[in-house]
């Protein structure tokens, strides 16, 4: 394993901004000609069937359709629940606003700060995605992951790992007259290392890329169109991959949550609130974890957007409590609330061609 300090992993999300940077114009071109093409398509099917089956919804509730198109792409980031994969259960900075679409597809891309007690976490999530139809839509998530920790076992020693964490494959249905329902399987695989080493020992598992398990989550979302902006109410159950072959074990978590956006202009300001919990502590090689069980997550963020461009950043923060675990080889219980690591992010996505 290849340890780094900070300023690798940040050089490669400078060029990698760069690089999008750069992109933009072309993207920006290709997308202007498919929307004109699009444009002459629906005036056509306006004469056709589509235009008696639009006839048939009446004006406004064609006009919610198209209003609700682009909402339910969904972008969830869950701060310090996972060891790569994009499978887990919590509040998180989520996507909620206008969004973009109409291209070939959608490409999402989310960049996370979580702080910790003795150190950080980046990470850089990048989400390709394609409607079937107006009812089915699928999807890639590939995490790449940085993580950075201090005096490593209370040594004057600094550790961090980097890579590609699990990989995880998505599909949405939509329910619904106007697709205002929303239900996810996502299923995470085994591609991130989870048996990372430091002189000649395993790194702890909140240390590790992968999970070294299949995971899997399903998550329902449904939608509320207000004239002022939207509210998304939610929940989610994730398998976050049982025990691995190290004895490293991840309890299955769910959340439930709620999300409100208001309309103004061309930005989403935006307000989150969850509650999540752990069906048990997670254990490093047969021994428990210090874990809180139960959490609240606050979320604020803000949505900007154009035709062709939408932009999102956020912070969220959790507070925990019913901690459980083992702390220096003692099992430790409490009942009292404490603040959990905080996380930051901005994100953008795109609709080529």
């Amino acid at each position: 394993m290849n340890f780094r300090r900070l300023r690798v992993p940040g050089a490669w999300l400078v060029t990698c901004g760069l690089a999008a940077v750069a992109s933009f114009p072309f993207i920006a071109a290709e997308r202007a000609a498919r929307q004109n093409d699009a444009r002459v398509a629906r005036l056509e099917a306006t004469l056709g069937e589509r235009g008696d089956a639009l006839a048939e919804l009446g004006p406004a509730l064609s006009l919610r359709v198209s209003r609700l198109e682009g909402l339910l792409s969904s972008w969830e980031t869950i701060g310090g629940c996972g060891a790569g994969s994009s499978t887990g259960a919590g509040g998180g900075i989520k996507w909620i606003g206008h969004s973009v679409t109409g291209g070939l597809f959608e490409q999402q891309t989310l960049g996370t700060y979580t702080h910790l007690d003795d150190g950080y976490n980046l990470s850089l999530s990048p989400q390709v995605s394609r409607n079937l139809n107006e009812k089915w839509n699928v999807g890639l998530v590939v995490p790449l992951l940085y993580k950075y920790y201090r005096d490593y076992y209370g040594l004057p020693v600094d550790v961090s790992n980097s890579g590609v964490g699990d990989v995880a494959g998505f599909v949405t249905r939509r329910f619904g007259e106007i697709n205002s329902t929303s239900l996810t399987l996502q299923v995470g695989v085994p591609t991130g290392v989870h048996d990372a080493q430091y002189k000649n020992d395993y790194l702890t598992q909140e240390k590790q890329l992968g999970l070294g398990k299949v995971s899997g989550s399903l998550t329902l979302d449904h939608t509320i169109d207000k004239t002022w902006g939207l509210i998304v109410l939610g929940g989610s159950f994730g398998y976050r991959g049982g025990e691995n072959e190290l004895g490293n074990y991840r309890a299955p978590a769910a959340a439930i949550y709620g999300y409100s956006g208001y309309f103004w202009g061309p930005l989403v300001p935006s307000l989150g609130l969850s509650l999540s919990h752990f069906f048990g502590a997670d254990r490093d090689r047969g021994l428990d974890q210090e874990v809180q069980l139960w959490a609240v997550t606050g979320t604020l963020a803000v949505e900007w957007s154009n035709a062709w461009l939408a932009i999102l950043g956020g912070v969220s923060l959790p507070l925990g409590w019913d901690k459980r675990g083992v702390v220096d080889g003692a099992e430790s219980s409490s009942q009292g609330a404490s603040l959990q690591p905080w996380t930051a992010g901005i994100g953008f996505t795109v609709s080529p061609f």
